[in-house]
């Protein structure tokens, strides 16, 4: 079983040479976390962890928790960042108090809440100090209560971010019990059923019932920890029960608190970069955000609930599940294959079981964890079998991605681009695969966008700045216009010439246009290196990584007045209002724009280059390998390409393949205040 590897003694060395402290201890988990400024949260959990325990507040965020409130109402087991309407989890939440049990929350002690990878702590204004930690399936809670004689937990087994299907309770013993819960998933789609086995270090006494509500009293002694192990499963409360006996029930706090740490740092020292302080805080901190999901769901015996309610056996693989496709399609995946491709071939062949067991646009009715969408399955998996990922498309689940996208709804003008794109990423398959009737007829397919491109998208009026305007998705005719990547070519020539195409592009970004607050056209920022103006990519990267913006847009309207500042921000409102996480999507754009180079074509090994933000980047590969980009001259004003070198030999692409990067070896960009012109053309 491939599992992230607890960070070894060179990998602490060689991390020390370049950083007076870890990797991990630059991700600040507040960032992002206040009002609608990103949804995320500060729980603690592993990378990829199905658990992520964390406080929930009064008022609550689409995650459960916002850094602006006063009160937390208590710390529930999972939950989905980043990803509109309600969220999703929230389940199983427990709040430690003292005396009167009629409360519905507490306040908290702003200046005591802390929180790193994988851990959590707050103090209460009533003098209880909570810490959480958390390995893959289990959440532990460590309540340290003041002298008392009222010490009580409340356990809502009936809390949920979205709405509650339902909940059971059933008691083992004095210190255990079993809890089932079934809940709607994002946007109420969907519905997901999760088991838990509670075990206590106190013998705890139900002194009383209410709802879903569990009041239990139980002894304790000042200083003295209280400790609760909240082990989870897909399956059944029984393989909860023997996950914790057999996993973690000799696991102490702080044992699985350094694991976790640990963890966090072998995947985030697997890129060093150097630079400013503020840069760093923000690159650490959102490259962790892209590890937070999808989530490992097997058990310790590989066992797995598919989405089909029935379980199997992942017998050379680990499996996951927690998806959002439609949004970090994108661009983590992309990352995923250069620095863990072991874990992106989990990945590859978890997503071919949603294909065999159950695949649904949005959540199915049996649902492991909390989850999203599934849309663009097919571009992922290309782009991870073109970037050399290990592993195989047999012929059932290759019909059974012909057959999704003959079904893919295609009413609306961003509906047929999306289409299309699925269309050439299946014809790309068929022709790796040997199937060339097949690629032939859906590369036609993917042609038949150009009859609705030409009607919609080729006369800009202003019909064109139209939020939802003739049924889109979150976006405008301006935004999706530039939604097909898999045919730059064939957008040029409806447009003209490759001059008017980069003419067409300043004016989008000159006049605001652009929205990087949702998906559909955040790529477009490195589309100049496909026309005659590859320098304003440079230019229009920088801008958004580090200066101010003007943006107009949010989730479902233009404001009348548009919002001005960093669009990415090393604060708790880390971006700006409306603009979601969307598990990773937005993380991932600036893990990948600020090393300076992006897949705006996902489905094929190519990254277009743009101007990292870093003097240098270090990236980690297998098999001891190494990539370095240096950057020379680079300060605030001089982010303009001169010239670039690949292992000392001069470089006049705008962009560069995966195999050049996963080969080994050095990018070296020169840069001063003025564009080379020349330079990608």
């Amino acid at each position: 079983m491939r599992k992230i590897l607890i960070a070894t003694l060179s990998i602490l060395l060689s991390a020390s040479a370049s950083f007076s402290k870890s990797v991990a201890d630059y991700v600040d988990l507040f960032i992002c976390t206040a009002g609608d400024n990103g949804q995320l949260d500060p729980a603690a959990c592993v990378p990829f962890g199905m658990v992520k325990l964390g406080p929930d507040t009064n008022p609550q965020n689409h995650s459960g928790y916002d850094f602006n409130a006063k009160e937390i109402t208590g710390f529930s087991h999972n939950r989905i960042g980043g990803v509109g309407c309600n969220g999703a989890g929230g389940n199983l939440r427990f709040l430690p108090g003292i005396g009167n049990m009629n409360i519905q929350g507490t306040p908290l002690k702003k200046e005591t809440e802390k929180a790193s990878p994988c851990y959590y702590s707050v103090e209460f204004s009533n003098n209880i100090i909570a810490e959480l930690t958390a390995t893959n399936q289990t959440g532990i809670h460590k309540y340290t209560y003041p002298e008392t004689d009222e010490a009580f937990v409340i356990v809502d087994i009936g809390s949920s971010f979205a709405e509650l299907v339902s909940s059971s309770y059933e008691p083992i013993s004095a210190q255990e019990f079993n809890v089932t819960v079934s809940a709607k998933n994002v946007c109420n789609r969907g519905q997901y059923t999760v088991h838990y086995h509670v075990w206590s270090n106190k013998k705890l006494n139900l002194a009383k019932q209410e709802g879903n509500k569990l009041y239990f009293e139980f002894e304790t002694k000042p200083k003295k920890e209280t400790l609760f192990y909240v082990t989870t499963s897909t399956i059944s409360t029984g393989h909860a029960k023997a996950e914790w006996e057999n996993v973690t029930k000799n696991t102490t706090f702080e044992q699985a608190r350094l694991s976790g740490y640990n963890q966090w740092e072998d995947l985030l020292s697997r890129i060093i970069v150097e630079g400013k302080e503020e840069y760093k805080t923000l690159f650490y901190t959102h490259l962790y955000h892209i590890f937070l999901n999808p989530v490992k769901t097997e058990n310790y015996l590989k066992e797995f609930k598919a989405t089909d309610g029935k379980v199997y056996k992942s017998d050379h693989y680990d499996h996951y599940d927690s998806w959002s496709m439609w949004d970090n399609f994108r661009n983590k995946f992309s990352l995923y294959s250069l620095i863990i491709p072991d874990i992106s071939s989990d990945v590859a062949y978890s997503l071919i079981d949603l294909y065999k067991y159950g695949k649904y646009p949005w959540s199915g009715n049996n649902e492991p964890v909390p989850t999203v969408r599934t849309e663009h399955t097919i571009i992922t998996l290309l782009d991870l079998y073109q970037r050399g990922i290990d592993f195989k498309v047999d012929n059932q689940t290759y019909r059974k991605m012909a057959e999704e996208i003959e079904t893919i709804q295609s009413h609306s003008p961003d509906q047929k681009l999306e289409q299309s794109y699925d269309f050439w990423a299946l014809a790309k398959f068929a022709d790796l695969t040997g199937k060339a009737d097949d690629s032939r007829r859906y590369m036609q397919k993917s042609q038949e966008y150009k009859k609705i491109w030409k009607e919609k998208f080729l006369p800009i009026t202003e019909k064109s700045d139209i939020m939802h305007g003739d049924g889109l998705y979150e976006g405008t005719l301006w935004q999706y216009r530039w939604h097909v990547q898999f045919d730059v070519d064939g957008i040029i020539e409806m447009i003209g010439s490759k001059e008017k195409y980069a003419e067409q592009l300043e004016f989008f970004f000159d006049n605001h246009l652009y929205n990087h607050g949702n998906q559909p056209d955040i790529h477009v920022p490195f589309m100049f290196n496909f026309g005659t103006k590859p320098w304003l990519t440079q230019k229009w990267t920088n801008k958004i990584l580090t200066k101010s913006m003007i943006q107009y847009y949010g989730t479902h309207d233009k404001w009348p007045e548009p919002y001005r500042g960093r669009i990415y921000k090393a604060e708790p409102a880390g971006y700006f209002p409306e603009m979601d996480d969307d598990e990773g999507t937005m993380s991932g754009w600036y893990v990948l724009a600020s090393m300076g180079f992006y897949p705006v074509l996902v489905g094929e090994p190519v990254f277009q280059l743009s101007t990292p933000i870093f003097e240098k980047i270090t990236i980690r590969l297998p098999h001891n390998k190494k990539f370095t980009i240096e950057v020379k001259g680079l300060s605030d004003q001089n982010f303009y390409i001169d010239t670039v070198e690949l292992n000392g030999q001069p470089f006049s692409k705008s962009n560069i393949s995966h195999k050049d990067i996963i080969d080994g070896g050095t990018l070296t960009f020169n840069v001063s205040d003025t564009p080379n012109k020349k330079f990608g053309r």
